[in-house]
């Protein structure tokens, strides 16, 4: 009797074992899908240099500066596209207000400049075909004024939208030179 509760008590172990290791290695092995959006903002992207500006009206009722790093500077001023690989262009929005100091001068109000500091957001496209296949090779990225990226929720808005640009390699900004 004891021989064979030793024996089914080894069996019970080796097979535990077995169970432990299969279920580790498994998971030490499995990939996460790379996600859609970017969760870091890019170092110095306030040296970058100019592409555009916009002001968007209704809900956002923001302006905007377009900037973008070297590789996407080059390839706008060559009209290349698809955008290489590395290519990162930032948007930073602020809500806007009258300028008294201006508007004394004009007087009227016509002149407009950035509320609240610091920017209301800051959003980024960043080109990794790899990465970020599943996004047409862009991944998205938005921070509030705080610095912290927006919901995962939120970023799986972007490229729905800019998928009706596709022919424009999902970019909707146009060079201003």
């Amino acid at each position: 009797m004891k021989r064979i509760t030793f024996l089914l008590v080894a069996v019970a172990t080796l097979a535990g074992i077995v169970v432990f290791t299969a279920t580790t290695s498994r998971h030490v092995t499995a990939q996460e899908p790379a996600p859609v959006f970017v969760t870091k903002i890019p170092a110095g992207y306030r040296d970058w240099r100019f592409i555009s500006v916009a002001h968007e009206e209704g809900e956002l009722n923001d302006i905007r500066t377009i900037l973008g790093n070297d590789k996407a500077i080059d390839a706008y001023r060559a009209g290349k596209l698809p955008f290489p690989e590395g290519t990162i262009i930032a948007r930073i929005a602020w809500r806007h207000v009258p300028s008294e100091e201006n508007n004394k001068v004009f007087g009227r109000e016509q002149s407009f400049v950035p509320g609240e500091q610091p920017p209301w957001y800051l959003q980024f496209m960043v080109k990794d075909a790899k990465k970020y296949a599943s996004t047409g090779g862009w991944g998205y990225a938005q921070f509030d004024k705080e610095g912290k990226p927006g919901p995962e929720s939120d970023m799986k808005k972007c490229f729905p939208c800019h998928q009706a640009i596709k022919e424009r390699d999902f970019v909707f900004t146009r060079y201003a030179p």
